[in-house]
């Protein structure tokens, strides 16, 4: 089995200010515990086998557009306590499927996330029992709910999802603020 591929073409500005291409390359996904792509066979089961390439990210808000190379920097792609450091990320996600089963990465973000599924189907599952299919060309809005993934469907589902920083959700009945939660290789 090949390596997944996703291949990424950067806009950027001349020294004049002019438009160009500043990258275009084949990027491979790989899994965010091991660095590793994915092989033949069983996955190492971390963050249900998920596999990622960083497309783009960017360490404050609002971004600058000064073209700052160290944004594509795939070293320092964990977030903390389950933000993305102030900034955003922009990545290309592939999740193989897998059993009844396994267990779910149910988890909470600190974000709004923006999301298209490429290639394949995925269930979104909330902490609630609820859930929901998606499949090509479906959009989903995650707003810092608990949630998990499941590809139950036989294929490799591929999303592109664009992480924002949002504040704590505020549980209208309670007071509470609602934290983001750890997920092993994704948070600290």
């Amino acid at each position: 089995m090949a390596p997944a591929q996703v291949r990424r073409v950067l806009t950027s500005h001349s020294e004049d200010g002019k438009a160009i291409f500043s990258h275009d390359e084949e990027l491979t996904l790989v899994n965010p515990v091991t660095k590793k792509p994915p092989t033949e066979g069983k996955d190492d089961g971390s963050v249900s086998g998920a596999y990622m390439a960083l497309i783009h990210r960017t360490t404050g808000y609002p971004p600058t557009n000064q073209g700052a190379d160290d944004e594509l920097d795939v070293s320092n792609l964990q977030r903390s306590k389950g933000g993305v450091f102030g900034g955003t990320i922009c990545e290309v996600v592939e999740l193989p499927p897998m059993k009844e089963t396994d267990k779910l990465g149910m988890h909470r973000n600190q974000s709004i996330d923006y999301g298209v599924i490429l290639k394949g189907s995925v269930t979104l599952v909330l902490d609630d029992g609820v859930e929901k299919t998606l499949r090509e060309g479906d959009v989903y809005v995650q707003r810092g709910t608990m949630h998990a993934w499941k590809n139950l469907s036989g294929e490799t589902c591929r999303f592109l999802t664009v992480i924002i920083p949002a504040e704590s959700v505020k549980v209208a009945t309670t007071g509470e603020y609602l934290q983001a939660s750890k997920l092993p290789g994704l948070t600290d």
